[in-house]
């Protein structure tokens, strides 16, 4: 599984996605961490690019889901 991080604006973040290849209809997981600054860099372009945790990439997942005993309740949403 790839990772990468974007900076985008959030009506943007699709058309991040197909410029970095990414098809349509790819599903995809996100986190969003939304920036306050225009000069702030999100902690995880400051990771992708610090590099510290590219040796992770060479390791073996340890687990999937078929590991799950079973699947916890969805929690209830605030706000």
């Amino acid at each position: 599984m790839g990772r990468i991080a974007l900076d985008a604006e959030a009506g943007q973040v699709s058309a991040e996605l197909a410029r970095r290849g990414i098809a349509a209809g790819t599903r995809v997981h996100v986190v969003v961490e939304v920036v306050e600054g225009a000069d702030a860099l999100p902690m995880a372009a400051i990771a992708q690019a610090g590099g510290a945790f590219d040796w992770l990439a060479d390791e073996p997942d340890l687990y999937s889901d078929a590991d799950l005993a079973e699947s916890a309740p969805p929690r209830p949403r605030t706000g």
